[in-house]
């Protein structure tokens, strides 16, 4: 599994002791030789732009990737594939030439955010360091965390001086870009929402992104980003401090009741209450509060195993675990399990989630991993039921295809 931060380990410990007690929701800071690198380079970073310009690549549900592009600091209703990887850009540095020659008379940017939903590798990067930011902080944000890209030249950011309620780190792959920020107490001295803002500038803390530097600043800083004379390349990991408590609950029951909801009847309204809302009033009256219980649970998981980043890592194709092997859960990998109201067990890891009948042998296999023991499988399999070694394996097959669980090959 990648990790994203690869300096010397005292160095990342100071860093993270004086961020937490400095920085974390409290003032940005800029770090022009950063101990705290991503370690994404230019191919990694087009491999996951190519497979966001493909919507057939979002997972089920998902509206993630998703993809803005501004023209002289405009969003436009256009095509947006000639501004993504084509074919013929074997680099990211090509990419970047391509539309900056085809943009040459414009100014121009590109905007992607959830590309973890579509690559595993920034996936693990992105968790890695909100686990990193949890250790250190002891704060999980209450909203998501996400990581995009952010190229372009531009005179500024397309929507001016504006506040994302998101911490942000940045890291720079190409270029130099100038972020321009304020503490939310100069918010009636900041022109918002404009890119007239020469009046603030005077006052504003000055972040510098370059190959090697960090930037952060704090959810509620208003900032604005610039990069004017060429093209940049920014790669961030972004720390969403606000949520809907009652969302959980709003998403487990609309999704249950679209699984029932009946045809609309059609006919006059009944007491005034339309056929179909009825219908769904009916609907809703029949569901139980375990079922509700386990869509909650099921939707949290993917906040909960993932760090915050809200979707199952991108999976890889299915390879059975050899039943003499041994298997262990790698560190920084959570898994949960439930008792469903329906009779099945359901393992959630990584953002996904997996449900299969419930035997008590596959109940207490998966606690022992995920407690962190390493599972002899041929051993346990001598002392199993015939009916609990299928049932592990599935779930051994799915966790291996999330990157959740590592292989030893028998001695």
């Amino acid at each position: 599994m990648s990790h994203p931060v690869s300096p010397p380990e005292a160095e990342t410990e100071r860093f993270w002791k004086e961020f937490a007690a400095g920085h974390w929701e409290q003032r940005p800071l800029s770090l022009p030789d950063a101990p705290l690198r991503l370690d994404v380079d230019g191919a990694e970073l087009l491999r996951a732009l190519a497979l966001a310009a493909d919507k057939n690549n979002r997972p089920k549900g998902s509206a993630l990737p998703r993809v803005v592009v501004t023209v002289d600091g405009r969003t436009q209703p256009i095509d947006t594939r000639p501004f993504l990887p084509l074919p013929g850009d074997d680099t990211l540095d090509a990419y970047t030439a391509r539309v900056d020659e085809l943009m040459r008379d414009h100014e121009w940017a590109v905007a992607v955010s959830g590309l973890h939903a579509v690559d595993a590798p920034l996936w693990d990067r992105a968790k890695r360091l909100s686990d990193d930011v949890y250790r250190a902080t002891g704060t999980r944000v209450a909203g998501r965390v996400d990581i995009d890209t952010f190229i372009g030249r531009y005179t500024s950011t397309n929507v001016g001086v504006h506040v994302d309620h998101a911490g942000n780190f940045g890291f720079t792959l190409r270029g130099r870009k100038v972020l321009l920020t304020w503490p939310p107490e100069q918010a009636e001295r900041v022109p918002q929402h404009t890119a007239d803002y020469a009046s603030a500038r005077d006052f504003a803390d000055v972040l510098v992104g370059e190959p090697g530097a960090l930037t952060y600043f704090p959810s509620e800083q208003l900032h604005v980003g610039e990069s004017p004379d060429a093209v940049a390349v920014n790669v961030n990991i972004a720390f969403f401090t606000r949520s809907d408590p009652a969302a959980l609950v709003v998403e487990a029951v609309d999704g249950l009741l679209a699984r029932r909801r009946a045809d609309d009847p059609g006919g006059p309204a009944t007491d005034g209450i339309p056929p179909a809302a009825a219908a769904t009033l009916t609907a809703l009256a029949e569901l139980s509060g375990g079922e509700i219980e386990d869509v909650v649970w099921e939707h949290h998981m993917r906040s909960a195993t993932s760090a915050g980043l809200g979707v199952g890592r991108p999976a890889v194709p299915p390879v059975s675990v050899p039943r003499d092997a041994r298997v262990r859960i790698p560190a920084g990998v959570v898994v949960h399990q439930r008792l469903l109201t329906d009779g099945r067990r359901a393992v959630a890891a990584q953002g996904h989630t997996l449900k299969v009948a419930d035997h008590p042998q596959v109940e207490t296999a998966v606690t022992a991993l995920a407690a962190g023991d390493t599972l002899d499988l041929a051993r346990w399999e001598r002392r199993a039921d015939d009916t609990a070694v299928p049932l592990l394996h599935a779930v051994l097959l799915r966790l291996r295809t999330w990157g959740a669980v590592e292989i030893e090959a028998a001695a």
